[in-house]
């Protein structure tokens, strides 16, 4: 009975020939290579501009705090220890009524880092120690002197020359700018417990 059964079946050529198995194999390879290899470069090029994007906004960012301070400041110090240098000012406060405050930004070649911090007006900042450093609020890394060894440069007393770049991804992001402080606004005729620096 099963025989017969058997016989009922008609005899052919179904199923795949080992060639074809072959053949088959070697075009999913392929097609699994050319779309791995899409994705894989669709994703370095993804790493690549959001790399750079954090790297801007974060230059941005410390151009932005740099600049907003000097144009706001009666006066600023700038001052270096080795290759790091501090640059602090007396700043106008933005509200209704005027009221000044002590700002000042870092930078540490050996870091690579712009940082900031803010106090009372009348509380002198100097350079911090590390230990200190650690507290201040970081604007960018991997920061470094467009030329030479210094960020900042004063112009004429009146005006700073800020010049880095901030590496993100390879690439790197340039900034450079000038800021000049009010004209008018002495920085002398200040009493000792209004002073920053």
């Amino acid at each position: 009975m099963i025989g017969a059964r058997l016989r009922g079946f008609p005899r052919g050529d179904g199923g795949f020939t080992l060639i074809e198995m072959m053949v088959a194999a070697l075009l999913f390879t392929l097609v699994g290579i050319v779309v791995g290899g899409i994705f894989i470069s669709s994703l370095r090029a993804q790493q690549t501009v959001t790399g750079v994007s954090t790297s801007t906004n974060t230059a941005q960012s410390a151009a932005t705090s740099i600049d907003n301070g000097i144009r706001n400041a009666s006066g600023y110090q700038l001052s270096a220890a080795g290759p790091d240098q501090l640059l602090v000012a007396r700043v106008a406060g933005s509200g209704s009524s005027l009221t000044w405050s002590c700002v000042a930004w870092h930078y540490s070649s050996s870091q690579g880092t712009i940082r900031t911090t803010r106090g009372a007006v009348g509380t002198k900042i100097t350079t911090p120690m590390s230990s200190q450093l650690a507290t201040w609020t970081v604007l960018t890394t991997a920061a470094s002197p467009r030329s030479g060894s210094t960020i900042f440069t004063d112009v004429d007393g009146t005006s700073v020359t800020v010049s880095f770049d901030v590496t993100g991804a390879g690439k790197k992001v340039a900034m450079q700018f000038t800021s000049s402080r009010p004209i008018g606004v002495a920085a002398t005729t200040l009493a000792e417990s209004d002073k920053c620096y």
